[in-house]
């Protein structure tokens, strides 16, 4: 993969609607592939275009977070801000229409900075395209749409590892 990613990284925002489903899930599992790739000091947030404040994670993501290790039982929305979107030094959206644009009107300057996650994608059909909200949908979307999201987040630690590696040899 040779995509350029904003440096130093140290603060990395997750972006989705409702801050209820893909955000709360995908910040969770960053926090454990960083761990797990030995990517340290890095922090991880996430926030929802749409969010009402203090809402817990939905009951579907809970329950497929644990399924996998993780608890998001502590977990409450976050709208986006731009203090949120200046803070972070990479953003990573979930949808590439929507959620470019949220970012866009509230901070035009955290484009540069802002990726839809499905970028770091293996190359096929899915790769820079939406990933779908499960919000309403069955345990099994969930699944499928968490064990999506771990792939991409392992790509994107695995760039992350590389580029501080490189930057650290140089």
């Amino acid at each position: 993969m040779s995509k350029d990613l904003p440096r130093p990284v140290l603060d990395v925002l997750v972006v989705c609607s409702g801050n209820m489903c893909r955000s709360p899930m995908a910040a969770a599992q960053l926090r454990r592939t960083l761990q797990e790739m030995k990517v340290p000091g890095i922090g991880v947030r996430s926030a929802g275009t749409i969010a009402q404040a203090g809402r817990p994670a939905s009951p579907e993501a809970v329950e497929v977070a644990e399924a996998h290790g993780l608890d998001i039982t502590h977990h409450r929305t976050t709208p986006l801000t731009p203090d949120l979107l200046r803070r972070a030094d990479i953003v990573l959206v979930m949808e590439k229409e929507r959620h470019v644009d949220a970012v866009r009107a509230l901070d035009p300057g955290a484009i540069g900075k802002t990726f839809v996650l499905s970028e770091f994608a293996d190359d096929g059909p899915e790769k820079g395209e939406t990933v779908q909200d499960p919000i309403g949908t069955t345990y099994a979307f969930y699944e499928l749409i968490f064990k999506k999201m771990d792939a991409m987040l392992d790509n994107f630690v695995a760039l992350l590892k590389e580029q501080n590696t490189n930057d650290n040899t140089e």
